[in-house]
């Protein structure tokens, strides 16, 4: 339990709640459905995007047989795949898992529809802005936020681990000097005679980019020029770096 709400406050603060709850909002009024996310105690994680009055209404009047009901698609998200469930009195419910770090971490539940030619009437539907959609709309609808949920599967503990393991390869001298790893690279091949637009191709960064971070190596040491910087760090950046090259402009 401790080690779920840990996943889900980490993937909130990598998202983004504000973020999160703007998405939220502008697909549920784009697609006239209700939505929110939930974790896997089906308790909420943000605030009811056009809230559908008729289950509430529902709700209200048949209170156990809701919950009941809940409680089994519950289960059912437990197994971490998006499904389609059409409640007792006719709202169509969608769920669409939502991985990070390859966990299954929460769930976002869309509800607010009906299938045509259902249990509530044409009345009802217009009364309640229930949105009448075909299965098949609705299964193109699943179908897009779970490829747009998949989107937020990134493994930020292993990029995390990674970079602790690349800051290791640091000299302690340039640790002391404050350089960072992405500083270390730019140093290590001005020390091999490159050109800041032979790095920046090397590094898949713009040359522009290459010429901060000489700018900023320059600033921490009280240094001059290139040639100081080379000179200070030649003996520690001669020889071929250890690690792989990284493409993340830092």
């Amino acid at each position: 339990m401790r080690k779920q709400k840990k996943l889900i406050r980490t993937w909130l603060q990598f998202v983004g709640k504000e973020k999160l709850q703007t998405f939220q909002d502008n697909f549920a009024k784009a697609h006239g459905v209700s939505m929110i996310f939930l974790d896997l105690d089906g308790q909420p994680v943000t605030v009811w995007s056009n809230n559908n009055l008729f289950c509430f209404t529902v709700e209200k009047n048949h209170s156990l047989r809701c919950l009941e009901n809940f409680q089994n698609d519950l289960a059912t998200m437990l197994h971490g795949k998006p499904f389609i469930h059409v409640c007792p009195f006719g709202l169509t419910c969608l769920y669409v898992p939502v991985y990070f770090n390859h966990c299954l971490t929460a769930f976002l539940a869309v509800g607010g529809m009906t299938y045509p030619n259902k249990m509530i009437p044409g009345s009802l539907q217009e009364r309640f802005h229930i949105t009448g959609y075909r299965k098949e709309k609705a299964d193109e609808i699943m179908q897009l936020l779970d490829s747009l949920m998949r989107l937020l599967n990134t493994n930020v503990l292993w990029k995390t681990e990674k970079m602790s393991k690349r800051q290791n390869f640091l000299p302690a001298s340039m640790q002391e000097d404050g350089i960072s790893m992405r500083e270390y690279e730019v140093i290590r091949l001005l020390c091999r005679g490159y050109s800041n637009k032979e790095i920046g191709k090397k590094l898949f960064i713009g040359e522009t980019t290459v010429k901060t971070h000489v700018s900023n190596v320059l600033t921490k040491l009280n240094l001059k020029g290139r040639m100081q910087i080379i000179a200070r760090y030649y003996d520690k950046c001669g020889m071929p770096d250890p690690i792989d090259d990284d493409n993340d402009d830092n």
